[in-house]
């Protein structure tokens, strides 16, 4: 009976200890490479713009796109009605090539905007959900984006904030 107890305490251990060292802290470097996943085009496109991330002359396209798409409330306009949760996918494509840097389902909002950073400008994604993420995205000379978590901010109460969303 003790060798029982005593590998099921190991085995908890291991398991507990293998968990911690999955971690998503500011050092973690995740790589997004281009794939063939489905655009949901069909869904509302949020925002859409063209930059030029790896300063080589070349404008990449950057969109957003909602599904379902928010609805305008007509008591308050200028302000949405949104679902319980929305898919959300914010897609890069560079020549032939889809980069998906978001691509979930969420209870809450994203934003991004384009950062320069020296040579190269980088795309920052906040993620107001049950807590507040920012992401930064940059892509490497490998033409492979490269996603650092920059604040992450769980299950949290937010006591002040200087900005208002709507």
């Amino acid at each position: 009976m003790k060798i029982v107890t005593r590998l099921a305490l190991l085995l908890l251990v291991f398991v507990i200890s293998a968990g911690c060292t999955a971690s998503n802290s500011a050092n973690d470097l995740v790589k997004i490479k281009a794939e063939s996943a489905p655009i949901n085009e069909g869904a509302f496109l949020a925002d859409s713009m063209h930059q030029d991330l790896d300063g080589d002359g070349e404008l990449e396209q950057i969109r957003m796109y909602i599904d379902p798409a928010p609805v305008e409330d007509q008591s308050k306009p200028g302000q949405y009605l949104w679902n319980e949760r929305h898919h959300w996918q914010l897609v890069v494509k560079r020549g032939d090539d889809t980069y998906f840097l978001y691509n979930n389902y969420l209870s809450g909002k994203l934003k991004f905007w384009i950062e320069n950073r020296g040579s190269h400008k980088a795309i920052v994604l906040l993620e107001e959900g049950k807590g507040l993420r920012m992401d930064s995205f940059t892509l490497n000379s490998a033409k492979v984006f490269e996603r650092r978590m920059d604040y992450n901010q769980y299950d949290s109460v937010l006591v002040k904030s200087s900005t208002t969303f709507k």
